[in-house]
């Protein structure tokens, strides 16, 4: 409490020594025409532009574009304020709010982002930092930033096409904006403050402080994810057109079995005899039809791989090898095959139009109205699971992979802030009955209700692939602010890391091609892991992975203890070498070199890391 109002006073005061008049407004821009999605700017007489006053609050100032100003004919709002402007060759970068970042090093480009898994970003320029928290319309912005002759803006889209498609306008769009001054003014002061404003206002606890109330934690604290992906699944049919992916019983594709529940103990037996003490199962594609086949029901378990009795079996197994079990349960995504179809539950778009999503492996799949399944089967139906005896935290797909849905049917209307009301009614139910609630990324609506996550996003693959030219690196920001609150992966890009390169393209999960490997490890991604405080993880059903489990749990075994820390500083401390510091005053010194670098008298060889205890002991890995 004391350093955030130590903060605070440092907004104050800068806020002070700017004069607040000087940064009094902000543009607003709105667009006309045919929406796109995309940072491109549209025909100037698409455009009006209009200035709106900025308020004092209490730590900062507040944006409010009352809803009454957004024309019918308006498919977004571009806000664009003056103190989110920079040139090129200033001191500073741009960040979204998962640590995205660039530096003012070109004349041209421009970096878009849907979604943003926290709600807020920032511009640092010399030794203030600006940063903006989305307050109102959390679910319809799009984040750019555009570099045009050397100029940069960072801006926000807020798209009142995406809200009207399903409601009138519900909300005033409003944003709230703050400074940093000095040692604060970056992305390490940014993690703290709103870290803060997450424990203060929305429930956040530290891992530390639950595990009273849910004991699983400090097991889960100790191993990493072994997901068996899958038990079963069907072909995604990627080739169909969608209107012909609305599958019945006589159109769906057939079942493949990949890991009956009896192999699957075999497997967990193997990775135990490998060395690997302590391990969280996830069992992927237990469920009726397998991995995504006939939801949203899951019962009865899948004959074809071994049924329920074969299921409880293997959980028995896992138990008796010292192993958390838990299940995969798909919530949001229903299908025409499913036996309990029925359009009264699908979310519906203000004109009755289905919302739906992607092609999966039970068809072209429709998003599910979570106010209607909790009113209707989900509460019964995760007691059911419960009863099966899984122990570890309940794994509910995509929850926290992207926003929330909506739905418009008036028997069950819901805006996406309610659908995410919802979700953490679902999640909370979640840790009752088996002690704890786990999903897939890092969007922190639910951020209070989860204990662990596959993955943060997939911006380092992005980077790595060269497919973000305007970004100059990834900050481990979302890291600083939920490291020793909850469990995750980094990065798509880190995933499966001691299996290789993936050999196939196709990324859906659901596809068994994805579980192969090239065997070419790259030490780069090891360290990555380590520097940014993650835990390894598997989607795997191959027993070829075994050995390679083995080895991303030995290099796990010397940092694991600081997943329970707080993450409390990353800087970088020479070219391509890195600090990243805990609450308990331990340090890592991540070396990305070809040759060896001397830190303070220690030696860090290339392409590795030491940690330095709060004691001053100092421990050397083997090598990646």
């Amino acid at each position: 409490m004391r350093l955030l109002l130590l903060i605070i006073s440092l907004v104050c005061s800068l806020c002070g020594s700017l004069q607040l008049a000087d940064a009094k407004s902000v543009e607003v821009r709105f667009f006309t025409g045919k929406a796109y999605g995309s940072a491109a700017v549209p025909a100037p007489e698409k455009i009006s532009v209009r200035k709106y006053r900025l308020t004092k609050t209490s730590d900062g100032l507040r944006l409010t574009v009352p809803k009454e100003d957004i024309p019918d004919d308006v498919w977004a709002v571009e806000v664009v304020p003056d103190f989110m402007k920079a040139v090129k060759g200033e001191d500073g970068y741009w960040m979204n709010g998962r640590g995205v970042y660039g530096c003012y090093d070109k004349d041209e480009g421009s970096f878009y982002k849907q979604r943003s898994v926290t709600p807020v970003y920032a511009m640092k320029k010399g030794d203030v930092l600006w940063y903006g928290h989305v307050k109102k319309w959390r679910f319809d912005y799009n984040y750019i930033v555009r570099a045009h002759g050397g100029e940069y803006e960072s801006v926000l889209r807020f798209r009142a096409d995406r809200v009207r498609e399903f409601f009138d306008l519900y909300d005033d769009i409003v944003v709230d904006y703050a400074c940093l001054k000095g040692a604060e003014a970056d992305y390490n002061g940014l993690a703290r403050v709103y870290r803060e404003y997450q424990m203060r206002f929305n429930g956040l606890r530290t891992v530390k402080d639950r595990i009273e109330d849910y004991p699983q934690l400090e097991y889960l604290s100790e191993s990493f994810t072994v997901r068996i992906q899958t038990h079963a699944a069907k072909h995604i049919a990627t080739e169909l057109p969608k209107e012909k992916a609305d599958f019945t019983p006589e159109t769906e594709y057939p079942l493949e079995v990949h890991m009956p529940f009896g192999v699957a103990e075999e497997f967990m037996q193997g990775i135990k005899d490998a060395g690997v003490d302590k391990l969280t199962l996830v069992s992927a594609g237990w469920n009726y039809g397998g991995y995504d086949g006939r939801t949203p029901q899951h019962f009865p378990v899948e004959p074809s791989i071994g049924g329920e009795e074969g299921l409880k079996r293997m959980i028995g197994k896992a138990k008796d090898l010292g192993y958390q079990i838990t299940l995969h349960a798909t919530n949001t995504d229903g299908y025409t095959v499913s036996p309990m179809w029925n359009p009264s539950w699908v979310g519906k778009t203000r004109k009755g139009k289905f919302d739906r999503g992607m092609v999966w492996a039970g068809g072209w799949c429709v998003n599910v109205c979570q106010r209607a399944s909790w009113d209707a089967w989900v509460q019964d139906e995760m007691k059911r699971m419960a009863g099966l005896g899984t122990v570890g935290p309940h794994y509910i797909d995509v929850y926290s992979a992207t926003y929330p849905n909506r739905c418009a049917d008036k028997a069950h209307p819901a805006t996406p802030e309610e659908m995410a009301e919802y979700q953490n009614r679902i999640l909370s139910l979640a840790k009752q009955l088996m002690g704890g609630a786990a999903s897939e990324g890092a969007y922190d609506h639910v951020a209070a209700n989860i204990d662990y996550i596959n993955y943060v996003e997939r911006d380092l693959k992005n980077l790595w692939e060269g497919k973000t030219p305007l970004v100059t690196d990834v900050f481990p920001f979302w890291e600083l602010v939920y490291h020793g609150i909850i469990f995750y992966n980094s990065d798509r890009a880190t995933q499966n890391h001691t299996r290789g390169k993936t050999l196939y393209k196709l990324e859906k999960s659901g596809d068994p091609r994805w579980m192969e490997g090239d065997g070419i490890v790259d030490p780069k991604v090891s360290l990555k892991i380590v520097e940014f405080g993650a835990r390894p993880i598997f989607y795997t059903y191959k027993f070829a992975d075994i050995p390679r489990i083995k080895r991303a749990w030995e290099e796990y075994l010397p940092v694991r203890h600081l997943q329970k820390e707080l993450m409390t500083r990353h800087e970088k401390l020479m070219d391509k070498v890195y600090m990243t510091s805990f609450e308990d005053g331990s340090r890592i010194i991540s070396n990305y070199n070809e040759t060896s670098v001397n830190y303070r008298g220690n030696k860090v060889a290339s392409v590795s890391y030491i940690l330095i205890n709060p004691d001053g002991s100092v421990f050397v890995p083997k090598p990646f």
